[in-house]
């Protein structure tokens, strides 16, 4: 008899411990699938509804503040009692020109940017010297090679670079940074 109580312990024993297993893993499966669901909800913006509220309302203040490249409070000054200083967006001509290449294809760079400024009388001597920044810009531009200017490490040394050439070429006015809008690269 102790044989037949033995075995049958060992009979239960088993679909019991595969019955836990199948629970372990269905448990695991399950938190698994809920952050997967959270993690695309919050990437998505449906979760952290204030968050995603305030960079669209930062941004639009932003795409008010850039209308006709002046700035100003577009919108009566918005309501913000905490806000940084006024910032003043200077729109930049478009710029094409031919980087260097090693072989026989030809190759484009496109550039749209705008520059941001801390104030509109700022923005008024940054415009009347745009000729000589542009001029800065065109040479600096052709000197590159698509290997410099590729990838976000590229675009951040391209961002830096043109804001020293600015600041340069427009002393002793001071550009707070350049802002790339659009970068193309044929």
């Amino acid at each position: 008899m102790a044989e037949e109580t033995t075995g049958e312990v060992e009979a239960e024993g088993k679909p019991r411990s595969g019955k836990k297993k199948l629970l372990l893993f269905g448990g695991i499966g399950l938190v698994l699938l809920l952050g997967v669901a959270g993690g695309a909800a919050w990437f998505l913006g449906l979760l952290g509804g204030d968050a995603s509220a305030d960079m669209a309302a930062d941004e639009a203040g932003a795409h008010a503040t850039a209308g006709d490249g002046h700035g100003g409070d577009g919108h009566g000054g918005g309501g913000h009692g905490d806000e940084a200083p006024d910032v003043v967006f200077v729109d930049m001509p478009d710029v094409l020109v031919n980087l260097q290449s090693g072989g026989q294809r030809i190759r484009f760079l496109k550039l749209r940017a705008a520059l941001e400024v801390g104030s509109e009388d700022v923005a008024t001597r940054v415009e009347a010297l745009m000729p000589r920044i542009m001029d800065s810009f065109q040479l600096y531009l052709r000197a590159l090679t698509v290997e410099e200017v590729s990838g976000s490490g590229g675009l951040q040394r391209l961002k830096e670079e043109l804001a020293a050439r600015v600041n340069y070429a427009v002393q002793p006015t001071r550009v707070d940074d350049v802002l790339v809008k659009e970068m193309l690269v044929q």
